[in-house]
């Protein structure tokens, strides 16, 4: 997997502070400004912050949140990759308790600042916080795409067959090679295209106008 451009300009980015820690949200809220970010708080009471609706992405918001609240923020997850949040996330850590560090990670932080929080040590933070949460997210699309790939390669097994009862065809070799000209002019994967080859095939022959799998013209 090729590694990302690494993001080191966040002038045009949103930072939410789920905190009440004034001076935590003081010095976040100056210094993240400095660095052209805009800055809202959440703060919370008794029940935990809700933004798992809200339509947060990756590459405009950066939640920072404090380990030392009572509840910890419900966050919008990513759509297949499990329980890692849409957005970077920043943890705050006060009490440097392991239950509180390994609540920080569930949450999904991937940088701490340590409170009090100085100034200086905000951009690094932010830094690695964007980039290694756009490098998880890249390794999970990657894991995701070979996955599917694994659970499509039975559908190649029946595309070469089927292709081989219809042309009379008795080399394998030269049936997958048919069918891996046609998924590249289709601009496919040669298990996506094979899946839908296969599908379409058995959606005709539901219907009662089953058909070749693929025309002639197309060798």
């Amino acid at each position: 997997m090729v590694p990302g451009r690494f993001v080191q300009n966040f002038s045009h980015r949103r930072a939410i502070l789920v905190s009440n820690d004034d001076r935590a949200i003081a010095t976040l809220t100056a210094t993240l400004g400095r660095l052209g970010l805009t800055v809202s708080h959440r703060p919370t009471k008794d029940e935990a912050a809700d933004l798992s609706q809200e339509p947060l992405q990756a590459a405009e918001v950066v939640l920072f949140v404090d380990g030392d609240l009572a509840r910890a923020p419900v966050l919008p997850l990513s759509d297949g990759s499990g329980p890692m949040p849409r957005v970077p996330v920043v943890g705050l850590v006060g009490v440097e308790a392991p239950s509180r560090l390994r609540a920080l990670m569930q949450t999904g932080a991937t940088a701490f600042l340590a409170k009090p929080v100085y100034a200086g040590s905000v951009f690094s933070a932010l830094y690695l916080a964007v980039n290694e949460h756009a490098a998880k997210a890249d390794q999970l699309a990657a894991i995701g795409a070979h996955e599917t790939r694994r659970r499509q390669r039975r559908f190649v097994i029946k595309a070469v067959l089927k292709l081989m009862r219809e042309r009379g065809l008795d080399d394998d070799d030269a049936a997958f090679a048919i069918l891996r000209r046609e998924s590249m002019q289709a601009r496919l994967s040669i298990e996506a295209y094979c899946q839908f080859v296969v599908q379409r095939s058995a959606a005709l022959s539901e219907s009662g106008a089953d058909g070749p799998l693929m025309s002639r013209s197309a060798e």
